[in-house]
């Protein structure tokens, strides 16, 4: 009992200190504007704010990312407060535990391997879907493509955007890690890079609908023209402070277990 509760103070204190580093990158983000509401932050807080889910798991998480949320917002408020962008944020720290608690149990090969079969096949349903609606226009598949309208873009040149997006990422790791096959970053890149991704994108993306909801000068801007350059931000940032947090994790294993870098699929 006394081990257990000494345990939780211990991730409570660390937590609280991630959360105190994490407000002060957030105090120097940048605010982008759109229509002269704020519309998508430049910051690497997510470095530290998500740090709790990753060594601690959801609750952890979901606190961390909720507290520098709010207080974030009273330290320094851009644009109207909107409590459901804090519910998103505290949904974005459970999602990254839950993922990762799943994520680093397997081998970093098999998620790389796993990865490039993804994009690869993403990016040939987008060039088959290109394919058939210029050519085969009166097709079942190409009427079905362009009864979507607008969205019809993101089953096309969206698809093989992510393709290239998703593949250049996993040539630059591998030539990263041929140049430098022992850094210790390489136990946790992909592993990271894969949560921070499939947490990042979704709640961009619902963020986007709640800020057009509640901001009616973004909703102007159109749903899609909004939500593309914040996404393309997310992917960016996800790809720069994924590198970071690998290596402050790697940093973590040995200052604060003192262990060396463990063999693949043993963590």
């Amino acid at each position: 009992m006394k081990k257990s509760s000494s345990q939780i103070i211990r991730k409570i204190i660390q937590t609280a200190l991630l959360i105190a580093l994490a407000l002060a990158i957030r105090s120097l983000s940048v605010m982008i504007s759109f229509m002269g509401a704020p519309g998508m932050r430049i910051s690497f807080a997510h470095v530290f704010s998500r740090m709790p889910a990753l060594l601690f798991g959801p609750f952890f998480g979901g606190l961390a990312t909720g507290i520098v949320d709010v207080l974030g917002y009273l330290i320094r408020p851009e644009g109207p407060y909107i409590p459901l962008l804090t519910l998103t944020q505290i949904l974005d720290g459970v999602l990254a535990g839950f993922i990762f608690r799943e994520v680093k149990k397997a081998e970093t090969q098999k998620i790389q391997n796993t990865m490039w079969i993804t994009f690869i096949s993403i990016g040939v349903i987008g060039v088959v879907n290109i394919i058939i609606s210029k050519f085969y226009s009166q097709s079942s598949i190409a009427l079905a493509l362009d009864s979507m309208g607008k969205r019809k873009d993101y089953l096309l040149l969206g698809l093989v955007a992510v393709s290239v997006i998703g593949l250049l990422l996993l040539f630059l790791n591998y030539v990263v890690k041929k140049r430098f096959p022992d850094s210790e970053v390489h136990k946790y890149y992909l592993k990271v890079l894969l949560t921070f991704a499939l947490t990042g994108i979704p709640v961009t993306t619902l963020n986007t609908y709640i800020l057009i909801l509640f901001i009616p000068s973004l909703g102007k801007i159109g749903f899609t023209l909004f939500l593309i350059p914040r996404v393309l931000e997310e992917i960016l940032m996800t790809v720069i402070i994924s590198y970071i947090t690998a290596f402050l994790l790697a940093v973590y294993d040995r200052v604060i277990y003192k262990k060396p870098v463990v063999e693949e699929g043993s963590i």
